[in-house]
């Protein structure tokens, strides 16, 4: 059988690795940006979101590496139940640094978004690189 063209590669997790240490590259450059042109309740809740995202986004990738590794069993109830905890204590952490912590909401709002910024800025690399185009791009 064929593999798609869009599967993952051969190695999956140091391709969400890359994409996760893209994430905190950006997240580190947006928030020191937000710094220094926006109010400090901004930058704080983009900083703030963008933590709770990229953490986030390793636990999952933690909870997919468990489900598909070989010799792995069939899931158990136990494990879906911790995939529902993750994201209502996601949910609780965002509520925390809106209320407690007094961070923007916008800027809460565009810091979770850095994992997808992230995910976008891989996959453009990847298909510039796989269309020859990289080293004219500079990429």
């Amino acid at each position: 059988m064929e593999r798609h063209r869009f599967s993952p590669g051969p190695e999956p997790q140091r391709t969400l690795k890359r994409i996760e240490r893209l994430g905190w590259i950006l997240l580190g450059a947006l928030t020191l940006a937000a710094a220094g042109l926006l109010p400090a309740g901004q930058a704080w809740g983009l900083g703030l979101g963008g933590a709770l995202a990229l953490g986030n986004f390793r636990c999952l990738d933690l909870y997919v590496a468990r489900m598909f590794q070989r010799g792995a069993g069939r899931p158990r109830w136990w494990h879906h139940a911790l995939y529902g905890a993750r994201f209502i204590g996601l949910l609780a952490a965002v509520a925390a640094a809106v209320v407690w912590l007094k961070a923007s909401v916008v800027g809460v709002a565009a810091g979770l978004s850095v994992p997808l910024m992230a995910i976008s800025l891989h996959g453009a690399a990847a298909a510039l690189r796989r269309s020859g185009k990289a080293a004219s791009a500079g990429i």
